[in-house]
């Protein structure tokens, strides 16, 4: 008995040093957040978003797009049909931007994601005054700077590829999104090493002719995750991915439960496994230790262990601490805007993290043999990195 109690504490003791450590790393990351970017020189860009679908977030993503303090951009746009909602919502932008703007209707994927088909499709539309690449989500809300900060580390040479990460802000009351921003929110204060950094198809920048001599639209032939086969061709060829912290536009999330989140990271952790499987297996020792920690706590503190409750007590004040870090990187991020649009989930974030942690660790173990995803409708199997193979469509009907 006495030897199960020592390791028992040991084990809580290492669990609680690395929960100390995730807390310094959110502390570490608020330092110099909020500083104005600037850039010599501001190269053509062209902005290419797969589209599918109209909703409040596309309609937020469009206005703010063409707020952006960067004059020299212009947009493609890349549906799969013209008969999909999304090209009436874009219409009014593109009257007001006739030369700004290209549609392009990709048709239906063959044996690939519909995403990849719509940015495979659109980059026919590159020309060679387009210096740079951005890739973008059309869920994203950028601020105005968002263009800047992403050519800026391009045009200074510090880095090959530049993207971003998302800050997921809840628009619905259920548990499960507060759980899936916890979740996010998790992976936002990773340290951004050059190591460890990927492409996030969301928010990624990357000049034209490397683009090209990476061959990525070849690499992208077959695959469904956009992101992570330009990241693992990327790092192949030596290049530097940077990430910086500003970089981190929010996504208005709505979930209806737990089978939405469930959906999302199971897909998420399979492409992980697919295209990068040694950071995969790295990810699922770190998360699988970090929930252990909670369920021992938990269990011990339930048993009436001294031990497990004095565990439990600190890991909820560490939780309070990397709470209060995650506000202070909204407040100087985005400022009251910010504060007010998370407002609940300050409340929630400390509650639901043991919950957020668990199911972090059981996503990613369910992941491990998954083969199958659905994804807007369209239902996908996956045998490798460009080994996909659609199976099912939903009717728009």
């Amino acid at each position: 008995m006495l030897w199960h109690d020592a390791v028992m504490t040991a084990f809580l003791l290492l669990w609680l040093a690395a929960q100390a450590v995730s807390v310094l790393f959110v502390w570490l990351f608020t330092i110099g957040l909020g500083r104005p970017v600037s850039v010599s020189t501001l190269p053509p860009v062209a902005v290419i978003v797969a589209v599918k679908g109209h909703g409040s977030v596309l309609d937020g993503f469009l206005g703010r797009l063409f707020e952006q303090d960067y004059p020299f951009f212009r947009v493609i746009f890349a549906v799969e049909s013209a008969a999909d909602p999304a090209v009436a919502a874009m219409m009014p932008y593109c009257s007001k931007y006739p030369e700004r703007i290209d549609l392009v209707i990709a048709g239906l994927s063959s044996d690939e994601g519909q995403k990849v088909a719509n940015l495979r499709a659109a980059l026919l539309h590159v020309t060679s005054a387009d210096e740079i690449l951005l890739f973008a989500d059309a869920d994203i809300w950028p601020e105005r700077d968002w263009l800047k900060r992403l050519i800026a580390p391009l045009v200074r040479g510090e880095a090959d590829v530049v993207s971003g990460y998302t800050w997921l802000v809840a628009h619905d009351r259920h548990l499960a999104t507060f759980v899936m921003a916890s979740m996010s929110a998790a992976l936002v204060t990773i340290p951004r090493l050059p190591l460890f950094n990927a492409a996030w198809g969301g928010s990624t920048a990357i000049w034209r002719d490397q683009f090209d001599a990476l061959g990525i639209a070849q690499a992208w032939r077959g695959t469904l995750s956009d992101d992570l086969q330009l990241t693992q061709v990327a790092k192949r060829a030596g290049c530097t991915i940077a990430a910086p912290r500003e970089i981190l536009p929010r996504i208005a999330v709505t979930t209806g439960g737990f089978a939405a989140v469930a959906d999302d990271a199971l897909r998420w952790f399979m492409l992980f496994r697919v295209h990068m499987p040694a950071t995969y297996a790295i990810a699922l020792v770190t998360m699988t230790f970090l929930a252990v920690g909670w369920v021992v706590a938990i269990i011990g503190a339930l048993a009436g262990q001294g031990t497990g409750l004095a565990a439990l007590m600190a890991a909820f004040v560490l939780a309070l601490m990397r709470t209060a870090g995650r506000a202070v990187i909204v407040a100087r991020l985005w400022g009251r805007t910010g504060l007010r649009e998370n407002g609940l989930f300050w409340a929630i974030d400390p509650v639901v993290t043991p919950l957020a942690s668990i199911l972090n660790a059981v996503y990613g173990w369910c992941a491990l043999f998954l083969r199958q995803t659905t994804w807007a409708g369209i239902t996908y199997e996956i045998r490798g990195p460009q080994q996909v193979k659609v199976l099912s469509r939903r009717s728009a009907n």
